[in-house]
């Protein structure tokens, strides 16, 4: 995992607090007797806030951030309807060895139509992943078969292999957001390249060429500070945290200034929002509140360091979620970046069946 100094709380840029050896080390002797599908609750979310979003603005965009594992069937999740069978079936499950024999791969390439992966599909109108060009990373072939919107964001090592990044990205025509310096990345919108820079009004994400990350606030001196390096940019699509120092928000009338190119160009701007993790910072945040206190407050953060990862398909954490995502709506942004889609793994750790 990358260096934390990007310090933006994305996963995969920032290690703040690691799995601990205990949790490295997690071996079950037993299978648990009740599993839940955590990757079918976390499509199930999505989905939801994608539905309310788009039934009260209809061209509300819907951006997420490495969600690739939702895209389809996984193994996991047929070795736990596997499980499950067998258990309802009589069979002895206390050896899980017996999941050796169930189907190994997901369907492939294809979402089963009317699955909860195909319902997600559907929802979403943009990816983001995370160094598909400074890694060579493979991405899932349905992006490119239902012709999904595709951003990636990349740390390069080098000027080279950064110019490799960009040829490669304009070639395909993907944007992307790249960096060598993780001191001003996620930070600074000026340090970064505009790669693909146009004058067009972009009025969707489908018809975005470029996209800058403005993730920190804390090198701008006020909240207009920020707003005005954020009017002053050309970038086709910008990301921001909707509160600015994490307490207050900005207005229905700052939003709409940002919505605006410095080529007098409309963009796209989107609020960062994250589905399964509570902040401590957040303005809905009880005084004590603790990990595990209220029970649905799981275990701190791996990438945000003001981040409590939740269990997210808790009732009252969704109504918090909802609230909280319904005010973006209202405030009139272009759309929600969804993150925290990777922490379904931290859960199917906690009960391995392979």
């Amino acid at each position: 995992m990358a260096s934390s100094s990007a310090y933006a709380g994305l996963y995969g840029f920032d290690n703040i607090h690691p799995y601990t050896k205990e949790e490295q080390l997690l071996n079950m002797v037993v299978a648990p007797k009740n599993i839940i599908n955590y990757r079918n609750l976390l499509r199930e979310n999505i989905t939801g806030l994608a539905h309310y979003a788009k039934a009260n603005k209809p061209d509300f965009q819907i951006m997420v951030h490495e969600g690739q594992d939702l895209l389809t069937k996984s193994l996991w999740e047929y070795h736990l309807e596997g499980y499950l069978k067998a258990r309802n079936e009589g069979q002895d499950v206390e050896d899980p060895s017996f999941l050796l024999n169930l189907k190994q791969t997901s369907p492939e390439f294809e979402p089963v139509v009317g699955s909860a992966s195909a319902e997600y599909l559907k929802s979403i109108d943009a990816i983001v992943v995370n160094n598909y060009f400074c890694s060579n990373r493979a991405v899932s072939p349905i992006i490119r078969q239902e012709h999904l919107k595709l951003f990636s964001i990349d740390e390069c090592t080098d000027k080279k292999s950064f110019a490799k990044a960009i040829s490669s990205a304009l070639k395909e025509g993907t944007p992307l957001y790249a960096f060598i310096n993780s001191d001003t990345a996620f930070k600074k919108i000026v340090a970064q390249p505009i790669i693909k820079e146009n004058a067009k009004n972009i009025f969707d994400l489908k018809s975005a060429q470029n996209i800058a990350f403005l993730l920190k606030d804390d090198l701008y001196a006020d909240k207009q500070d920020f707003i005005d390096a954020v009017r002053a940019s050309n970038y086709d699509v910008v990301v921001i945290e909707p509160y600015f120092r994490n307490k207050t928000p900005f207005t229905p009338d700052e939003i709409n200034a940002m919505k605006y190119k410095k080529n007098g160009t409309r963009r796209q701007l989107l609020a960062r929002f994250s589905v399964t993790e509570a902040k401590d910072n957040a303005f809905y945040w009880q005084p004590g509140w603790k990990i595990g206190s209220p029970e649905w407050l799981v275990r701190p953060s791996l990438s945000d360091e003001h981040g409590i990862i939740t269990r997210y398909w808790n009732p009252d954490w969704k109504n918090y979620m909802s609230r909280y995502f319904r005010g973006l709506i209202q405030s009139d942004y272009d759309g929600a970046f969804l993150t925290g889609l990777e922490n379904h793994r931290y859960f199917e750790k906690l009960t391995p069946l392979e």
